[in-house]
């Protein structure tokens, strides 16, 4: 497991949030930071904001915003362990396959997962 957050921490550091976010929002640089209209409420005026020094998003408009797995966790409607496969896909980052999981390993990773989403 201690592999998998060492992949994680790495894909964030190599990931520009400002690009990935950009494949879904038509961003448009303010300042220092980049704004358009929030892709998770319907608005005529741009309250979502991506912070590229901070590598973070955040809409004043409905008040979500987290890092770059958040967001793309939020747009694909998927799991923590997919949106780092796919942040780290749209950096061309090569994925390390899995080793394969006995079927106990497979059932207790299949708890765990439950018990996270609680």
């Amino acid at each position: 497991m201690a592999e998998a957050g060492s992949f994680a921490d790495r894909v964030k550091q190599q990931a520009d949030i400002v690009r990935v976010v950009g494949e879904y929002v038509r961003l448009k640089k303010s300042g220092q930071n980049f704004t358009g209209l929030c892709p998770f409420h319907a608005e005529k005026s741009p309250s979502f904001a991506v912070h590229p020094t901070k590598q973070i998003y955040h809409c004043f408009g409905c008040g979500v915003g987290g890092d770059v797995f958040k967001f793309v966790m939020e747009m694909e409607k998927c799991a923590f362990p997919e949106a780092i496969r796919i942040v780290a896909e749209k950096c061309g980052i090569a994925v390390p396959r899995q080793k394969e999981q006995s079927p106990e390993e497979r059932k207790e990773n299949q708890q765990r997962a439950v018990l996270i989403e609680m």
